[in-house]
């Protein structure tokens, strides 16, 4: 995952902002192409990052496929996120939610 990671210099990158539930913020570019799969990893690899958690977009409010989910393979471009979107790294309550990551499914 961490090769889909690019400059934030680059033309046609995706620089998207992590949000962490404890109010840590982790900027990282991405190239279009990445799976939102991928966005999840990235955000499992953060210090402060839940074990389980949903990744959400702050505006327009959407809830982005589960890291389990067939659709999780299609793109950033494919689900439409935009350049300087900021993900919510909301924490799930419960282990066995499907739209969660944990270091075992890694």
């Amino acid at each position: 995952v961490l090769e889909a990671v690019v400059s934030t210099q680059s033309t046609g990158t995706l620089s998207l902002l992590f949000r962490l539930p404890n109010g840590t913020r982790v900027a990282r570019a991405f190239l279009p192409e990445v799976s939102v799969k991928e966005l999840y990893e990235f955000a499992f690899t953060c210090e402060d990052a839940p074990n389980f958690f949903t990744l959400i977009t702050n505006f327009p409010k959407r809830i982005l496929p589960a890291y389990e989910a067939p659709d999780a393979k299609l793109s950033c471009k494919d689900i439409g996120l935009e350049n300087s979107t900021t993900l919510f790294v909301q924490e799930d309550d419960s282990e066995s939610e499907s739209s969660s990551v944990s270091e075992a499914e890694m």
